[in-house]
């Protein structure tokens, strides 16, 4: 027989239960305030990580990206000045002007040039310096002889010219004729500009100095060459600002973000510029992030080829500031939500226990013993069956958990080796980019040098040249290929691109045969909305594939159409045609069909459809048969509203 419970004893079970409710629900409630601070503390610190090493990320590939263009241009530089020592007409000159004849420095600028400028040799030379210094888009061109008088100069002609100027005691002028070369970074004289300055020896026959050629580039014109979403500057060893794409940062002074080991005192009559407010930042790695004129950045430096300076490049963090504001009103917001929502179901919950405590007062009392037998006799079966499957259950979940290990350590291994892999790739490339380089303009120069050489020799030169533009566009081949498994770049720029202008880009990569072998369909102008740079790629390596299978004696046609809201470049080669069996493998990484003898690494096909891809178009085979084969790359036409 069951025990009747009394009034008195249900109203202190009821008591009981509420008083549970509410100590329950004031544990919830302080737990769930807890857990949101926690959880919100947590989402803040991952996110600054997050955007941390995202923009460590964009300013470590600006960094690498502009040190090459730096040094490229310095590189131009050495470059020119080498070859306009070496012309004939300018040793000519340099011998002729060795030095001022008596009584030349006591007249007036003017006067000197007046009787510079009759002699059709100064002219000659000038505008030969007036010729290089537009095309590269240098200050000036100008040639002194051992008397630091201006002999020669580009922009001769105008009425603003240095043609006579007498540059006495100039560092640079000294050193190269002292060692042969010579540089400075300063402010000119005549125009208040801050320019580079590379100055070459200018040598005889038997070794003698005759005088020197100085290349200018205007620091302004450099920084047009600095580009990305962040701030990129150029800082010499004595800390001061070159250039810089932001002006505020122009010719100050940022020695503290410099090592001490690279830094020298000045050796010019120019100060250091004005000091900026440089401190590290609070929590931060002294040589990571800094806060400079009360703003923070993170910070990458890079040194160049030229040791005479630095790149450093900025990434500005005033953004996070407003960022931790979000997160802290987004998780006070969720933790008010949720103990609202918490005071509630308490609420709830205590008036549903206190009826269910009646319920159940009521329903003792109306129970049975045999239904209490019954029902124990059906709670021990049941829980012999829950036993039997809580055992099989965890055994199955152990077994899965062992498989998820094994899973994580083998996906942990391929994420390794294909890091391995890029990380390996990236720095070979950049190894054989310099070097490649330094062969390309070397190979250039002296093609230049033998004009009237041995065709036997300028073959063999022209063939170096060849080869270096092959290898550099396999290295930009397998450069691309990563960046496209990596997936799209967060600074990859997209623009506006008429389709005419990235063929011609294309053809201008080949020599000579190889372009007149293109032949093109004329069309009016075709615009797509791309990557500029990864669109070349991919229509040169269309153009190579096509040559290269293509007998030398046949041209290949290319045609640029619009079919409805795309664009489309067919490009038609008259190769042997490609085995049915190999018409999709051939857009595979690395395949190359069997009994194929051209010589290639299997990545053009493969870059040129993902690049397409990317860009919101596809590479297909439109067609093959033992006459040659059609490749078709589309891409979306850009909107008319641009």
């Amino acid at each position: 027989m069951l025990d009747k419970s009394s009034p008195a004893d249900g109203q202190q079970e009821q008591k009981k239960h509420r008083r549970n409710v509410r100590n329950v629900t004031i544990g919830l409630g302080l737990t769930w305030l807890l857990l949101a601070a926690c959880v919100g503390y947590w989402a803040w610190q991952r996110t600054m990580a997050q955007e941390l090493g995202r923009l460590g990320a964009s300013a470590d590939y600006e960094a690498q990206t502009n040190a090459l263009v730096v040094d490229r241009l310095f590189l131009e530089m050495n470059s020119v000045a080498n070859m306009v020592t070496g012309q004939s007409r300018v040793v000519e000159l340099a011998s002729r002007y060795r030095v001022d004849p008596t009584g030349f420095a006591e007249l007036t600028r003017e006067e000197r040039a007046k009787i510079l400028t009759k002699d059709p040799l100064v002219r000659a030379v000038g505008d030969l310096m007036t010729e290089l210094s537009d095309d590269l888009l240098y200050a000036r061109i100008y040639m002194n002889n051992l008397s630091h008088d201006t002999i020669a100069t580009s922009q001769w002609s105008e009425s603003f010219n240095i043609l006579g100027q007498i540059y006495t005691g100039r560092r640079y002028l000294l050193d190269a004729l002292r060692t042969g070369k010579g540089q400075l970074f300063g402010i000119a004289r005549l125009n208040q500009m801050p320019s580079y300055f590379m100055t070459r020896r200018i040598d005889d026959a038997d070794g003698q100095a005759l005088g020197s050629v100085t290349v200018r580039f205007d620091a302004p014109i450099m920084a047009q060459y600095l580009t990305g979403r962040h701030i990129a500057l150029i800082v010499n060893r004595q800390g001061r600002v070159t250039t810089a794409s932001s002006q505020p940062f122009s010719l100050r002074n940022v020695a503290a973000l410099m090592p001490a080991e690279s830094s020298l005192p000045s050796d010019s009559d120019e100060g250091p510029g004005e000091p900026m407010d440089i401190r590290p930042e609070s929590g931060g790695l002294q040589s990571d992030r800094w806060i400079i004129d009360g703003h923070p950045y993170l910070m990458r430096r890079k040194p160049l080829n030229d040791a005479e300076y630095h790149l450093v490049t900025l990434a500005s963090l005033d953004h996070l500031a407003p960022l931790r504001q979000q997160h802290l009103v987004a998780a006070g917001v969720a933790g008010g939500f949720g103990l609202l929502l918490i005071l509630l179901t308490g609420r709830i919950v205590g008036l549903r226990v206190d009826r269910r405590v009646r319920a159940e007062q009521d329903r003792v009392l109306a129970i049975s013993q045999a239904a209490e037998r019954d029902l124990t006799i059906k709670v021990r079966e049941r829980t012999a069956e829950l036993a039997k499957s809580n055992a099989s259950l965890e055994a199955e979940v152990e077994r899965r958990r062992i498989l998820e290990e094994k899973l994580k350590q083998s996906l942990e291994s391929v994420n390794t080796a294909l890091a391995q892999q890029r990380d390996f790739v990236a720095v070979v490339s950049h190894e054989f980019r310099g070097p490649l380089a330094v062969i390309g303009v070397a190979a250039d120069n002296l093609l230049v040098a033998l004009a009237d050489g041995s065709d036997n020799v300028k073959m063999r030169v022209a063939k170096i040249s060849r080869t270096v533009k092959r290898m550099a566009t396999l290295i930009e081949n397998v450069l691309a290929g990563d960046r496209l498994d990596a997936g799209p770049s967060p600074v990859s720029k997209l623009e506006l691109i008429d389709l005419n202008e990235v063929l011609q880009t294309a053809m201008a990569g080949f020599d000579d045969d190889a372009a007149n072998r293109i032949k093109v369909q004329p069309t009016d102008k075709v615009v797509v909305k791309g990557d500029r740079v990864l669109l070349e790629i991919a229509v040169q390596n269309l153009l190579q594939n096509a040559l290269k299978y293509s007998p030398t004696s046949e041209n290949i046609q290319v045609n640029l159409l619009k079919v409805n809201n795309t664009a489309q470049i067919n490009v038609l080669d008259r190769g042997q045609g490609i085995a049915t069996k190999d018409r999709e493998l051939i857009f595979m990484k690395y395949f190359r069909s069997k009994g194929q003898t051209a010589s290639g690494s299997g990545l053009g096909l493969y870059i040129a459809r993902e690049i397409a891809r990317q860009n919101g178009g596809d590479l297909t085979l439109a067609s093959s048969s033992s006459a040659g084969s059609t490749f078709s790359l589309s891409l979306p036409l850009a909107k008319a509203d641009g």
